[in-house]
């Protein structure tokens, strides 16, 4: 049965909950010389900085989250209870009403924004040969953004209409808000080339094209919304225009479960980028007829700029659009309604706004952008091992119909070598959290997080993140002794193993 605190959740935040729900940028693996094929990720002409010239991930994953609605209080929060079979988190009364709840919410008048991502970075490698990095790449991806959503609604959402504090008030929502999910699976490739090198300066330029198979997908744009909660069975949602897709893997008469199309949908999408790069020593052409022989060429700074996540999945399997053009509805007696399906709820929305339960069906199609973002990144070698990064993530949108990303502006020193790498990621999130991070890679492995917070009761938690990365790599210059020349045609080179 409907109850009336989950009314404004099915009108106007539907089925998020079967959108796979589980960091953002993944620094620890992506920055420096050793991230290889994961460089792509940020920039795909940082694949021409690798200190490696082949670059064969086997498995990669990252868990992020955060949220500037809900808590958890420090007090009740230890990150070893998610491991703890049949733990039952400390719940406390809600405000308003009879029930326990386990979030804390917080109550001020901001836009309430909410971040879910889930990466799986499939098998990849990364190859260089002389000016050129060619680059295979694959991965699942899930992301569900909320952005910009009203306090009064995100309120009456958590905590039901019987929020006594905010009923009988004329809430008008002008300024558009969207909330928005997609997964996907990704098969990329990238190249690169230098483009220009001469003297102290090198200049590479790269790409990446992926190809992209939608999983599911679901949205909610809101372009104004004025509403009046009467109490807690009376809404009058006084004008309403807004527009809804969903291509879902279940039926919508049924509500069961349906995996005949596993792809609901499809696309491509597309990074670009460029990289200067400030040598310490001039620039020598050197000839070589082996991979290993490739010598490396250090360097004082690094500048990059890229678009990243430019590309978009159009729905056209079990999939529908809806829109409710600047109409009114009077909803009463919420408690008794029962809705056994999807199709039997969007049906009495429809009819509910326009009188017809089929009016506000107005196609089987629908195009949902990615997360697009423009990423700079500042690289200094202040000595030997030790290195500081700088880079930003700027979030933008092609469309309404986009996911979400939200800006981060970081500091990333980092102690690297072949065999270790440190690194203390300070980021501002969406300009408005500061964020301490860690991430280590022992060889191959690699396993950090940009929220270092999350693990410890230091703070209330609102997020966490958590990333890991395995690999295998070669080191440019470094070659198996075969007889007294070593595997290139000139001299082996003990010097090019200190880096």
């Amino acid at each position: 049965m409907l109850s009336a605190r989950m009314f404004l959740a099915l009108l106007f935040l539907p089925l998020i909950g079967i959108i796979p729900v589980s960091g953002q940028e993944m620094l620890g693996t992506t920055l420096g010389n050793y991230s290889g094929v994961n460089g792509a990720q940020l920039n795909p002409s940082a694949l021409h900085n690798a200190k490696t010239y082949l670059d064969v991930q086997f498995l990669g994953a990252d868990a992020f989250i955060q949220n500037y609605f809900l808590f958890i209080d420090k007090k009740d929060y230890r990150f070893s209870n998610f491991f703890k079979a049949g733990y039952e988190w400390p719940t406390h009364p809600e405000d308003y009403g009879t029930e326990e709840r386990m979030f804390y919410y917080y109550k001020n008048s901001r836009p309430k924004n909410i971040f879910i991502n889930l990466r799986i970075n499939g098998p990849g490698a990364m190859l260089i040969w002389k000016r050129h990095a060619f680059a295979i790449h694959t991965g699942v991806r899930s992301v569900l953004s909320f952005h910009n959503l009203p306090y009064d609604l995100a309120n009456f959402t958590y905590l039901g209409l019987n929020y006594r504090p905010q009923q009988n008030i004329n809430y008008i929502d002008n300024k558009p808000f969207r909330i928005s999910g997609m997964a996907w699976g990704e098969i990329g490739i990238s190249y690169a080339c230098n483009v220009y090198q001469r003297g102290f300066d090198k200049l590479s330029a790269g790409i990446s094209v992926k190809r992209l198979f939608g999983i599911t997908g679901m949205y909610l744009n809101s372009r104004q919304l004025d509403y009046i909660v009467i109490d807690d069975s009376t809404v009058n949602v006084r004008n309403l225009d807004a527009e809804i897709g969903m291509a879902l893997p279940v039926s919508y008469e049924s509500n069961s479960l349906n995996m005949d199309n596993l792809f609901k949908g499809g696309g491509f999408s597309f990074d670009l980028g460029v990289t200067y790069t400030r040598l310490i020593k001039m620039h020598q052409t050197e000839y070589f007829t082996t991979f290993c022989a490739q010598p490396y060429e250090d360097y004082l700074f690094r500048i990059g700029v890229a678009l990243i996540d430019i590309g978009a999945v159009r729905f056209k399997t079990n999939s529908r659009k809806y829109a409710i053009d600047n109409r009114g509805s009077y909803w009463e007696n919420l408690t008794s309604y029962n809705f056994s399906n999807i199709g039997q709820l969007m049906d009495t929305i429809s009819y509910k706004f326009y009188g017809d339960s089929s009016a506000a069906l107005v196609g089987e199609k629908f195009t949902l952008w990615l997360p697009s973002a423009l990423s700079i990144q500042f690289d200094y070698h202040l000595m030997r091992n030790w290195y500081v990064n700088a880079s930003l993530i700027y979030g933008f949108n092609f469309s309404m119909n986009s996911l979400a990303r939200p800006s981060q502006l970081s500091i990333t020193p980092r102690y690297e070598t072949r065999w270790f790498e440190a690194s203390l990621p300070i980021s501002f999130y969406d300009w408005y959290l500061t964020r301490i991070g860690l991430a280590l890679r022992f060889y191959g492995f690699t396993i950090g997080t940009e929220k270092l917070g999350g693990f410890f009761n230091l703070n209330d938690f609102t997020g966490l993140d958590l990333y890991f990365s395995i690999k295998l790599f070669f080191n440019k210059g470094v070659c198996h002794l075969k007889g007294p020349k070593g595997c290139g045609n000139g001299e082996y080179d003990r010097k090019k193993l200190k880096f």
